[in-house]
């Protein structure tokens, strides 16, 4: 074993149990205080991190995304060999079970395709579409409660088609003259996000992990950083890209963005919440320096290697913006985004991607 991969790590042990005084009998000076468990360390993701941390520390090769020395490798090995774990060689288990990430992916991108279309489609028919942004006119309307001024807008766009029947929580249900009946649905960038996961977990049938990860993302304020980090909890690839070179940067005077590719290019985990229980994202790979270049052979290998995932999700500038993508287009949402306008969810390909430092996070299989 030359070296051994964090990700392959925390697969091998996931659902083991390790017996810590045998642990500790072997591994005397090996610090596990920080890992709860009544003499068994359970194998659950948090306690694999802080374990795998710990034996990072006798790992001296630069990157906390693999261990390289004898003495951590030695470590892992007895503690694959004590679990009677086997190598992971493809596929992976959540909540217990054993997820397809190739559907998964292709229903994501499917998700973006047709909900996109759906929208865009309604346009076409009845000049009304099927969402509107957070931040839109027309939601400012519904949170001052003026029907009255929203009845116009739906005038306005239909031709006086529909009428407003109901405005609830999140979405207005509208009646044409037909009696057939439509409903309208608030987004924002990290709204549609969640819908596409929503769909490519839910068809993926693990609907119950994604429940898990929607609870904690509500909790954590609606962070696209959080939901990096539980889809990195689901074997997800970490994939930091900066289209600005490290010298663009320093430049230009750009700390933040410098601080995060530096941090990335170390393995290191960026952008921690400061909620409970966040610890950031675990850089797999970093991609920089093609905007306004030409991009070196490591680099075009790395895009090209993007642009054929069918389907991921990122998040940009710490997270301030989050989107999906999908067939290497990144695909996100307008939050200003009236009913009627059919660029409310845009698509640009990743090389043009405008925001300068960000992550987009790559389903099992695909890096």
């Amino acid at each position: 074993m030359p070296t051994l991969n964090h990700a392959a790590f925390i697969d091998r042990l996931k659902g083991k149990s390790i017996d810590l005084i045998e642990l500790h009998g072997a591994y005397p000076d090996l610090s596990v205080r920080g890992i709860a468990g009544n003499g068994v360390i359970e194998g659950t993701t948090q306690n694999l991190e802080k374990l795998w941390e710990a034996i990072d520390n006798y790992d001296h090769d630069g990157n906390v995304n693999t261990i390289s020395d004898p003495p951590a490798l030695s470590i892992a090995e007895w503690l694959f060999a004590k679990s009677g774990s086997q190598a992971v060689t493809d596929g992976s288990t959540v909540g217990g079970t054993t997820v397809n990430w190739q559907k998964l992916a292709e229903l994501g991108d499917k998700c973006i395709t047709e909900n996109c279309r759906a929208h865009r489609t309604a346009i076409d028919n009845t000049g009304v579409g099927l969402y509107y942004g957070d931040h839109s006119p027309f939601h400012q309307d519904i949170l001052r409660g003026d029907h009255a001024a929203l009845q116009t807008q739906i005038d306005a766009m239909s031709a006086g088609d529909w009428r407003m029947v109901s405005v609830d929580p999140g979405f207005v249900t509208l009646e044409n003259r037909s009696g057939q009946a439509a409903r309208l649905q608030e987004s924002s960038c990290i709204g549609w996000v969640m819908q596409n996961v929503k769909g490519a977990y839910e068809g993926a049938g693990v609907e119950e992990r994604f429940v898990e990860i929607n609870r904690r993302v509500k909790q954590a304020d609606l962070r696209g950083t959080v939901l990096c980090e539980e889809l990195q909890k689901d074997g997800w690839k970490a994939v930091f890209y900066s289209p600005r070179t490290a010298e663009d940067l320093s430049e230009s005077g750009e700390r933040e963005k410098l601080g995060a590719l530096n941090m990335a290019k170390a393995g290191a985990r960026i952008w921690k919440s400061p909620v409970p229980g966040s610890n950031g994202v675990r850089c797999d790979a970093v991609i920089s320096g093609y905007r306004g270049i030409t991009p070196d052979s490591h680099t075009e290998a790395l895009l090209e290697k993007l642009e054929n995932v069918p389907f991921f999700v990122g998040v940009a500038n710490g997270g301030i913006h989050t989107f999906v993508g999908h067939q290497g287009k990144v695909c996100d949402f307008h939050w200003t985004a009236q009913p009627d306008d059919k660029n409310a969810m845009m698509e640009n390909p990743v090389r043009q991607w405008k925001w300068d430092t960000g992550l987009y996070m790559v389903p099992p299989g695909y890096w």
